[in-house]
């Protein structure tokens, strides 16, 4: 039996989903909707941030109270590359951060269609090489996000290996969208009972990502579920995936 709060989650996620589906809507609008969301997290005790710029990448640090300062999360957020922000993923960073007792860095990466890909994931990368440049050991920092945030993190492992460049020693890949082709059936089969993710809006995510870029929909890159994983530490994630 769903509990009181996830009712309430349910009823909130439902009326912005609502307020979505005008198709009148200017992208500012649409962008602080889904900002609103982010304040329906719980606060995380003991966890303090701090702004930063990460080799030219916006970033915020959420630190929690007694943590170990040589380990970090480097977090990408959610959002199809379009919404969302460090700002709404900072309490759900927070928690995660509280709970492994490290640092998180939170990325406000560059979004669509403003800036296509690689974009999103250069800003990433940027950000990695700037943690090695800041004392980081690679060791010690793990890569996460959730959505396309966990498209990023995967994405990152996989463009340091062909670089040469050490890996993170981890890789929280959370709920990750890796089918840019959209052939996951759930997306038809759950459309009357998803609260979030629609048809229409994965497309307007996908083309805002990608429209005019050249770079084709199973392109390994973008589409994980194509890419060579060997040698990262996502490849026996992705596999127990497909």
């Amino acid at each position: 039996m769903a509990s009181e709060q996830s009712d309430h989650l349910a009823e909130v996620l439902g009326a912005a989903q609502d307020r979505l589906r005008n198709p009148d809507l200017g992208l500012p609008t649409v962008r602080d909707i889904c900002e609103a969301l982010g304040a329906l997290a719980k606060e995380p005790e003991g966890v303090t941030y701090a702004e930063v710029d990460a080799g030219g990448v916006p970033a915020l640090w959420c630190i929690p109270q007694g943590c170990d300062v040589d380990s970090v999360l480097l977090h990408c957020h959610a959002g199809g590359t379009v919404v969302f922000s460090m700002n709404s993923d900072r309490k759900a960073a927070g928690h995660l951060a509280k709970a492994a007792g490290i640092r998180a860095l939170v990325l406000d990466y560059r979004r669509s269609p403003e800036n296509k890909f690689p974009a999103q994931q250069d800003d990433v990368e940027t950000a990695y090489r700037w943690l090695l440049v800041q004392g980081y050991r690679p060791e010690k920092i793990a890569s996460g996000g959730h959505s396309v945030g966990g498209n990023l993190a995967v994405s990152l492992a996989i463009r340091l290996r062909d670089q040469s460049i050490a890996l993170p020693a981890a890789i929280l890949s959370i709920s990750a969208w890796y089918d840019t082709e959209i052939k996951n059936a759930t997306l038809k089969t759950n459309a009357g009972t998803d609260k979030i993710l629609s048809m229409p809006l994965v497309q307007f995510f996908r083309e805002s990502w990608l429209g005019g870029t050249g770079v084709a929909h199973d392109d390994p890159r973008v589409n994980l579920l194509y890419a060579d994983l060997s040698r990262t530490a996502a490849d026996q994630h992705l596999l127990r995936r497909r």
